[in-house]
Protein backbone atom coordinates (compact mmCIF):
# COMPACT_ATOMS: atom_id res chain seq x y z
CA UNK A 1 0.00 0.00 0.00
CA UNK A 2 1.14 3.62 -0.34
CA UNK A 3 1.38 5.75 2.77
CA UNK A 4 1.86 9.38 3.53
CA UNK A 5 5.31 8.65 3.97
CA UNK A 6 6.41 7.63 0.79
CA UNK A 7 4.24 10.06 -0.68
CA UNK A 8 6.51 12.49 1.56
CA UNK A 9 9.91 10.66 0.50
CA UNK A 10 8.97 11.29 -3.56
CA UNK A 11 7.63 15.03 -3.33
CA UNK A 12 10.88 15.34 -1.14
CA UNK A 13 13.28 13.35 -4.41
CA UNK A 14 11.12 15.14 -6.44
CA UNK A 15 11.77 18.97 -4.85
CA UNK A 16 15.66 18.10 -4.23
CA UNK A 17 15.73 16.76 -8.40
CA UNK A 18 14.27 20.02 -9.52
CA UNK A 19 16.54 21.78 -7.30
CA UNK A 20 19.61 19.90 -8.64
CA UNK A 21 18.64 20.99 -11.87
CA UNK A 22 18.82 24.52 -11.14
CA UNK A 23 21.86 23.93 -8.85
CA UNK A 24 23.62 22.06 -12.07
CA UNK A 25 22.13 25.55 -14.16
CA UNK A 26 23.04 28.39 -11.97
CA UNK A 27 26.85 26.89 -11.25
CA UNK A 28 25.96 26.12 -7.24
CA UNK A 29 27.77 22.98 -7.90
CA UNK A 30 31.43 23.22 -6.95
CA UNK A 31 34.86 21.15 -6.87
CA UNK A 32 36.89 20.96 -3.55
CA UNK A 33 40.54 19.46 -3.27
CA UNK A 34 41.21 17.07 -0.62
CA UNK A 35 45.24 16.37 -0.19
CA UNK A 36 47.00 13.06 -0.47
CA UNK A 37 50.51 12.46 1.56
CA UNK A 38 52.58 9.83 1.68
CA UNK A 39 52.87 8.73 5.01
CA UNK A 40 56.54 8.25 4.99
CA UNK A 41 57.63 11.66 3.47
CA UNK A 42 54.65 13.73 4.18
CA UNK A 43 55.44 14.83 1.06
CA UNK A 44 51.92 15.57 -1.21
CA UNK A 45 51.43 13.44 -3.57
CA UNK A 46 47.79 13.60 -4.59
CA UNK A 47 44.69 15.17 -4.08
CA UNK A 48 40.84 13.81 -4.68
CA UNK A 49 38.23 16.08 -6.61
CA UNK A 50 34.87 15.96 -4.13
CA UNK A 51 31.92 17.45 -5.59
CA UNK A 52 29.59 20.21 -2.97
CA UNK A 53 26.44 22.01 -3.52
CA UNK A 54 26.25 25.09 -1.97
CA UNK A 55 22.56 26.64 -1.08
CA UNK A 56 21.69 30.47 -2.23
CA UNK A 57 21.74 30.34 1.74
CA UNK A 58 25.00 29.22 2.22
CA UNK A 59 23.89 25.78 3.50
CA UNK A 60 25.01 22.45 2.22
CA UNK A 61 23.50 19.60 0.45
CA UNK A 62 25.21 16.24 1.50
CA UNK A 63 26.93 14.25 -1.34
CA UNK A 64 25.23 11.55 -0.28
CA UNK A 65 21.61 12.94 -0.35
CA UNK A 66 22.37 14.37 -4.04
CA UNK A 67 24.47 11.82 -5.46
CA UNK A 68 22.15 8.55 -5.32
CA UNK A 69 19.26 11.26 -7.06
CA UNK A 70 21.66 12.21 -9.71
CA UNK A 71 22.59 9.08 -10.27
CA UNK A 72 19.06 7.60 -10.58
CA UNK A 73 17.69 10.18 -12.58
CA UNK A 74 20.77 10.01 -15.23
CA UNK A 75 22.58 13.42 -14.36
CA UNK A 76 25.45 12.09 -13.03
CA UNK A 77 26.42 11.67 -16.59
CA UNK A 78 26.70 15.24 -17.31
CA UNK A 79 27.83 16.40 -13.39
CA UNK A 80 30.52 13.34 -13.91
CA UNK A 81 31.92 14.54 -17.25
CA UNK A 82 31.94 18.37 -15.62
CA UNK A 83 33.93 17.39 -12.50
CA UNK A 84 36.68 15.49 -14.68
CA UNK A 85 37.12 18.35 -16.81
CA UNK A 86 37.16 20.97 -13.76
CA UNK A 87 39.28 18.73 -12.21
CA UNK A 88 41.99 18.02 -15.25
CA UNK A 89 41.87 21.90 -15.78
CA UNK A 90 43.22 22.41 -11.78
CA UNK A 91 45.99 20.04 -12.25
CA UNK A 92 47.07 21.36 -15.32
CA UNK A 93 47.17 24.78 -12.93
CA UNK A 94 49.10 22.81 -9.85
CA UNK A 95 51.13 21.07 -11.93
CA UNK A 96 52.12 24.65 -13.42
CA UNK A 97 52.81 25.50 -9.56
CA UNK A 98 56.14 23.33 -9.60
CA UNK A 99 54.00 20.27 -8.95
CA UNK A 100 54.90 18.07 -12.07
CA UNK A 101 53.93 14.65 -10.59
CA UNK A 102 50.81 15.22 -8.40
CA UNK A 103 47.89 12.68 -8.93
CA UNK A 104 44.73 13.68 -9.74
CA UNK A 105 41.99 11.31 -8.24
CA UNK A 106 38.40 11.91 -9.37
CA UNK A 107 35.68 9.87 -8.70
CA UNK A 108 33.59 7.72 -11.11
CA UNK A 109 29.89 6.34 -10.83
CA UNK A 110 28.78 3.22 -12.04
CA UNK A 111 26.21 5.15 -14.18
CA UNK A 112 29.16 6.85 -15.69
CA UNK A 113 31.23 4.29 -15.71
CA UNK A 114 28.62 2.31 -17.99
CA UNK A 115 27.79 5.04 -20.33
CA UNK A 116 28.24 4.36 -23.87
CA UNK A 117 30.36 7.47 -24.59
CA UNK A 118 32.16 7.19 -21.06
CA UNK A 119 35.66 5.89 -22.84
CA UNK A 120 35.27 8.85 -25.66
CA UNK A 121 34.18 11.58 -23.03
CA UNK A 122 37.62 10.61 -21.13
CA UNK A 123 39.81 10.79 -24.22
CA UNK A 124 38.41 14.08 -25.04
CA UNK A 125 38.95 15.04 -21.68
CA UNK A 126 42.53 14.44 -21.77
CA UNK A 127 43.41 15.74 -25.18
CA UNK A 128 40.97 19.18 -24.07
CA UNK A 129 43.30 19.47 -21.45
CA UNK A 130 46.58 17.76 -22.37
CA UNK A 131 47.63 16.48 -18.64
CA UNK A 132 49.45 13.99 -18.75
CA UNK A 133 47.23 10.45 -18.11
CA UNK A 134 49.60 8.76 -15.90
CA UNK A 135 48.40 11.95 -13.08
CA UNK A 136 44.71 11.32 -13.62
CA UNK A 137 43.62 8.33 -11.29
CA UNK A 138 39.94 7.51 -11.34
CA UNK A 139 38.33 5.84 -8.37
CA UNK A 140 35.76 3.43 -8.67
CA UNK A 141 33.86 1.60 -5.33
CA UNK A 142 34.66 -1.65 -4.78
CA UNK A 143 30.58 -2.64 -5.50
CA UNK A 144 31.26 -1.32 -9.27
CA UNK A 145 34.45 -3.60 -9.59
CA UNK A 146 32.35 -6.01 -8.66
CA UNK A 147 29.63 -5.86 -10.86
CA UNK A 148 29.57 -7.50 -14.50
CA UNK A 149 32.73 -8.63 -14.15
CA UNK A 150 33.62 -9.12 -18.20
CA UNK A 151 32.42 -5.69 -18.51
CA UNK A 152 34.52 -4.08 -15.65
CA UNK A 153 37.46 -5.96 -16.65
CA UNK A 154 37.23 -4.75 -20.20
CA UNK A 155 36.36 -1.41 -19.65
CA UNK A 156 39.26 -0.88 -16.93
CA UNK A 157 41.73 -2.40 -19.31
CA UNK A 158 40.65 0.58 -21.84
CA UNK A 159 41.28 2.97 -19.46
CA UNK A 160 44.62 1.59 -18.52
CA UNK A 161 45.50 2.27 -22.04
CA UNK A 162 45.04 5.85 -21.98
CA UNK A 163 47.64 5.86 -19.23
CA UNK A 164 45.64 6.54 -16.24
CA UNK A 165 45.68 4.82 -13.20
CA UNK A 166 42.46 2.77 -10.63
CA UNK A 167 41.69 3.09 -7.53
CA UNK A 168 39.40 1.05 -5.73
CA UNK A 169 37.74 2.93 -2.84
CA UNK A 170 35.76 1.91 0.17
CA UNK A 171 37.50 -1.09 -0.13
CA UNK A 172 36.31 -3.96 2.53
CA UNK A 173 32.84 -2.53 2.96
CA UNK A 174 31.32 -5.02 0.26
CA UNK A 175 32.00 -8.61 0.10
CA UNK A 176 34.07 -9.02 -3.00
CA UNK A 177 35.85 -12.27 -4.30
CA UNK A 178 39.77 -11.85 -4.12
CA UNK A 179 40.12 -14.10 -6.75
CA UNK A 180 38.22 -10.77 -9.07
CA UNK A 181 39.93 -8.21 -7.40
CA UNK A 182 43.18 -9.82 -8.53
CA UNK A 183 42.58 -10.06 -12.18
CA UNK A 184 41.44 -6.34 -11.72
CA UNK A 185 44.04 -3.77 -13.52
CA UNK A 186 43.88 -1.67 -10.62
CA UNK A 187 46.91 0.49 -9.17
CA UNK A 188 45.32 1.22 -5.73
CA UNK A 189 43.71 0.10 -2.60
CA UNK A 190 41.78 2.74 -0.58
CA UNK A 191 40.98 1.79 2.99
CA UNK A 192 37.29 2.84 4.12
CA UNK A 193 37.72 5.24 6.74
CA UNK A 194 35.59 3.48 9.11
CA UNK A 195 38.38 1.19 9.74
CA UNK A 196 40.70 3.96 10.07
CA UNK A 197 38.16 5.52 12.92
CA UNK A 198 38.37 1.81 14.21
CA UNK A 199 42.32 2.22 14.73
CA UNK A 200 41.82 4.55 17.81
CA UNK A 201 39.52 1.88 19.45
CA UNK A 202 40.43 -1.74 21.19
CA UNK A 203 39.02 -4.40 18.43
CA UNK A 204 39.26 -7.68 19.15
CA UNK A 205 40.82 -10.38 16.51
CA UNK A 206 42.95 -7.37 15.07
CA UNK A 207 42.32 -4.65 12.73
CA UNK A 208 40.27 -4.67 8.93
CA UNK A 209 42.66 -2.33 8.11
CA UNK A 210 45.65 -4.10 8.71
CA UNK A 211 44.31 -6.95 6.63
CA UNK A 212 43.63 -4.38 3.43
CA UNK A 213 47.14 -3.47 3.51
CA UNK A 214 48.67 -6.77 3.68
CA UNK A 215 46.53 -7.77 0.92
CA UNK A 216 46.90 -4.24 -1.21
CA UNK A 217 50.95 -5.29 -0.31
CA UNK A 218 50.59 -9.01 -1.57
CA UNK A 219 49.13 -7.47 -4.85
CA UNK A 220 51.65 -4.76 -5.54
CA UNK A 221 49.12 -2.11 -5.29
CA UNK A 222 49.97 0.98 -3.32
CA UNK A 223 47.51 1.00 -0.18
CA UNK A 224 46.08 4.64 0.82
CA UNK A 225 44.11 5.16 3.78
CA UNK A 226 40.99 8.07 4.00
CA UNK A 227 39.58 9.90 7.06
CA UNK A 228 42.39 10.07 9.02
CA UNK A 229 42.32 12.92 11.61
CA UNK A 230 44.84 11.66 14.54
CA UNK A 231 48.59 11.43 14.66
CA UNK A 232 48.18 8.03 16.24
CA UNK A 233 46.29 6.91 13.28
CA UNK A 234 48.75 7.46 10.52
CA UNK A 235 51.18 6.21 12.55
CA UNK A 236 49.47 3.00 13.17
CA UNK A 237 48.64 3.02 9.37
CA UNK A 238 52.61 3.68 8.99
CA UNK A 239 53.58 0.87 10.82
CA UNK A 240 51.23 -1.19 9.51
CA UNK A 241 52.66 -0.59 5.78
CA UNK A 242 49.72 1.92 4.68
CA UNK A 243 51.75 3.56 1.80
CA UNK A 244 49.71 7.19 1.78
CA UNK A 245 46.67 8.76 3.59
CA UNK A 246 44.18 11.73 3.20
CA UNK A 247 42.05 13.30 5.94
CA UNK A 248 41.36 16.44 8.54
CA UNK A 249 44.84 15.69 10.40
CA UNK A 250 46.77 17.15 7.14
CA UNK A 251 43.83 18.91 5.53
CA UNK A 252 40.10 18.98 4.52
CA UNK A 253 38.72 19.35 1.29
CA UNK A 254 39.97 22.52 0.15
CA UNK A 255 38.81 24.84 -2.61
CA UNK A 256 41.03 25.69 -5.60
CA UNK A 257 42.23 28.95 -4.09
CA UNK A 258 42.49 27.32 -0.29
CA UNK A 259 44.53 24.19 -1.63
CA UNK A 260 46.81 26.80 -3.66
CA UNK A 261 47.15 29.08 0.00
CA UNK A 262 47.93 25.45 1.67
CA UNK A 263 50.48 24.28 -0.84
CA UNK A 264 52.40 27.36 -0.64
CA UNK A 265 52.06 27.41 3.55
CA UNK A 266 53.37 23.93 3.36
CA UNK A 267 56.10 24.21 0.98
CA UNK A 268 57.51 27.17 3.34
CA UNK A 269 57.31 24.62 6.15
CA UNK A 270 58.92 21.46 4.93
Amino acid sequence: AFSAEMGLDIRERVRLLQALRQAVESERLFVVYQPQVNLISGEVVGVEALIRWRNDDGTFVPPDRFIPLAEASGMIVAIGDWVLRVSCHELVRLQAMGLPNLRMSVNVSQIQFRHPEFLDKLNAALLDTGINPKCLELEITESVAMEDPAFILETLHMVRELGISIAIDDFGTGYSSLSHLRQLPIDRLKIDRAFVTELSQEVSGGHIASMVIELGRNLKLTVIAEGIEEESQAQTLLRLGCHEGQGYLYAKPLTAVQLKEWLQTRAEHL
